[in-house]
């Protein structure tokens, strides 16, 4: 009897163990495969750049997660923009082609998809069974998650960066990819930015990861990656809206721009220049916003009206700071890569902002105060 329970708990421990043995293996298998050698090659840094550049054209779909440590503070009617920039975001991403694709933003409980088509764009909000036809044009509009995607963030940034340096970086496998990397060091003085880092498929060049590290900061403020990828095309039915039927509500809606989201547009008027820096990107019509500068230097100005600036000047005074400007008064605040400044004058507010240091933006204001353009 004493034999056969040894015999029988001997099998029990060898069965355990096969299993013991299975559940670790399956389990370092992701870990194997980060240790394992990194072999991706690019090329030459000018003909990655290039395949980047022009990976438009290629489709894929995965997941990204993006993050930022920006620590913006919840500003009236930014809230979604300020969380962009200071949480994290889960989407799902799709992409045929400049003219079809879409993204899910994806929370507890929540999903938000945003559809682009060849007749525009269709937002589907899942929790609340909502559909929207998005018409009309963009010419100046808030920042949205689909454009944290490292594929769509890391050729705005190379097309704002044109002429600015880069530098090779080692491969580093991303979502099962080995990628190659390289490294964006801007050559204009006044940005918050110290280099942006890449990494992207070697031979379609699609961004796989992005990470944007501020001037004398040891990690990234904003990372976005892939967690898994797929460069094929998307089913057909994946990019087509969901239909309109019964217990779905459907609305047409105006395509916002950035001050349809702020407030009502302000009769002002931007200077041609500000802090020694040119206007640029002007939108026929619109004269309440500009941008200024160029490359990761720019920076934006949008004009207030006095109610809605008067709260932003509040809220960046609590989290940030008071300074005094030639002919105003400014509330400023500086999260290390983004600053943003809201300058009170007899006539009226304006917000400035961008990836530049305070400094440049304290001079733009001076300028805006004394030529009463807000």
């Amino acid at each position: 009897m004493f034999s056969g329970r040894t015999v029988v708990s001997a099998q029990r421990a060898r069965r355990w163990s096969v299993v013991l043995t299975v559940a670790l293996v399956l389990a370092a298998i992701p870990v194997v495969l980060n240790a394992w050698p990194v072999r991706a090659t690019g090329g030459d840094l000018a003909s990655l750049r290039d395949r980047i550049a022009a990976s438009g054209t290629q489709s894929f779909q995965g997941y990204v997660q993006s993050t930022g440590r920006l620590g913006l503070p919840a500003l009236p009617n930014l809230s979604q923009v300020t969380a962009l920039l200071s949480g994290t975001t889960e989407m799902r991403t799709w992409y045929a082609g400049a003219d079809r694709w879409r993204v899910d933003v994806l929370g507890p409980g929540t999903e938000q998809d945003l559809y682009q088509t060849a007749e525009g764009q269709v937002r589907w909000d899942y929790g609340e069974s909502q559909l929207t036809r998005i018409v009309g044009e963009q010419p100046l509009r808030l920042p949205r998650a689909a454009d944290l995607t490292p594929p769509e963030l890391v050729r705005r940034v190379l097309r704002l960066a044109a002429g600015d340096r880069v530098d090779p970086l080692a491969a580093r496998r991303v979502a099962g990819v080995d990628a190659a990397g390289l490294r964006l060091v801007p050559a204009e003085p006044g940005t918050t930015v110290a280099h942006v880092d890449i990494w992207a498929d070697p031979g379609t060049g699609v961004p796989l990861q992005a990470e944007i590290t501020a001037k004398g900061g040891t990690r990234p403020v904003f990372v976005t990656r892939f967690l898994e990828v797929q460069f094929r095309v998307p089913d057909p039915s994946v990019l087509t809206p969901p239909a309109e039927r019964p217990g779905i509500g459907f609305t047409v809606t105006e395509a916002p721009d950035i001050l349809g989201v702020l407030a009502d547009r302000q009769p002002a008027a931007m200077p041609q220049r500000l802090a020694g820096m040119q206007r640029r990107d002007t939108v026929p019509g619109l004269t309440a916003a500009g941008a200024y500068g160029a490359g990761l230097s720019a920076f934006v100005v949008v004009a207030l009206p006095s109610r809605f600036g008067s709260r932003v000047f509040e809220q960046l005074a609590a989290y940030g700071r008071v300074v005094t400007v030639p002919a105003g008064t400014a509330a400023l605040i500086a999260t290390g890569l983004l600053t943003a400044l809201v300058v009170r004058t007899a006539s009226g507010n304006c917000l400035v902002t961008g990836t530049v240091d305070a400094a440049l933006l304290e001079r733009a204001a001076g300028d805006l105060a004394r030529e009463a353009s807000c």
